[in-house]
């Protein structure tokens, strides 16, 4: 009867001992699956993935200014995140085209795109877990913040991932509390090679309108394509909107263009606008606003820029 007891406590011991050191592992995150819901799918992601290979510039921000290593990004980076351009990060293609065999060959932990590479969606899903985390122009805060939440919670991130956006609230709220009694009109507009498109309301630059609140000089741009309208000289639509604040964004710099003077992206139409007339242009830079978007760092430069800029606050 003794000898029996004795089994049963040395068995008890044994099962503890391994559900202490199980209950340890996931507690250490080793095991522990994230189950990440994007627009393009639901996919299951190992926590604390140590091989991460990023195309998605605006998650790199996130990634670096929560101090969580990368592993490997697209061949082009923007020159203000110096860090990955160096050889320690592995270069797996354009932005608009992931290299498949040389990411495969890399054999990331997690792979993380947005729209310039959902097309490769499916192929980089049979590499490894593929999240898209571009941000949602209808709902652009709101799915900001879950991107960045989701990235804190794979890497036990969460604490400063909300000491940081919280900051950011603040920020935009102090740019939305003049937005909200200033009945002048914005027009967005985006310089390519001479030509120019109006973006609006739920666009790929509606940020200016649905995050920080200036109002739009024409209604009916609201536009959840990233085409925009693209309007030409003398066909009306700079005259019908008449804009009070101009913001223009210029895409040829943005992707290794010549960088102009001002003047020197606007037609003479523009030029006839109030926005014009009071020196109310604000210029947007394009490796933020045109390149990137959706991260910690470019979303705090789009509130700066905006803010500073128009109403003259001091973040």
């Amino acid at each position: 009867m003794q000898r029996h007891t004795f089994i049963q406590k040395v068995a008890g011991m044994v099962l503890a001992a391994f559900i202490g050191m199980a209950s340890l592992g996931i507690a250490d995150g080793k095991d522990e699956l994230v189950t990440i819901k994007h627009q393009l799918g639901e996919t299951q992601v190992r926590k604390n993935p140590e091989r991460v290979v990023i195309f998605d510039i605006g998650s790199l921000e996130t990634y670096h200014e929560l101090g969580i290593p990368v592993a490997g990004v697209a061949n082009s980076v923007p020159a203000y995140l110096p860090e990955y351009r160096s050889d320690k990060y592995a270069k797996l293609g354009g932005v608009k085209g992931p290299d498949i065999r040389a990411i495969a060959a890399f054999a990331p932990d997690l792979i993380i795109i947005s729209g310039r590479q959902s097309n490769a969606y499916d192929s980089l899903s049979t590499i490894a877990p593929t999240i898209f985390l571009g941000v949602d122009t209808k709902d652009y805060w709101r799915s900001f913040e879950t991107n960045v939440r989701h990235i804190a919670k794979l890497h036990g991130k969460e604490a400063l991932a909300e000491q940081k956006l919280a900051a950011l609230r603040q920020k935009r709220d102090l740019v939305t509390t003049e937005t909200k009694d200033d009945g002048n009109t914005g027009f967005v507009v985006l310089h390519v090679r001479g030509g120019h498109t109006a973006y609006g309301s739920g666009s790929r630059f509606g940020f200016i309108h649905d995050v920080l609140g200036v109002r739009q000089s024409l209604a009916d741009l609201d536009d959840t394509s990233h085409t925009g309208h693209r309007f030409s000289e003398g066909d009306g639509l700079v005259e019908k909107a008449n804009p009070d604040y101009l913001f223009l964004i210029d895409r040829d710099s943005a992707v290794g263009g010549d960088e102009k003077q001002t003047d020197g992206l606007l037609s003479d139409e523009l030029k006839q606008t109030p926005a014009y007339r009071n020196n109310k242009i604000v210029a947007l830079p394009g490796n933020i606003w045109y390149v990137s978007g959706g991260g910690l760092i470019s979303v705090d430069k789009m509130i700066t820029d905006v803010g500073t800029q128009l109403y003259g606050l001091k973040f």
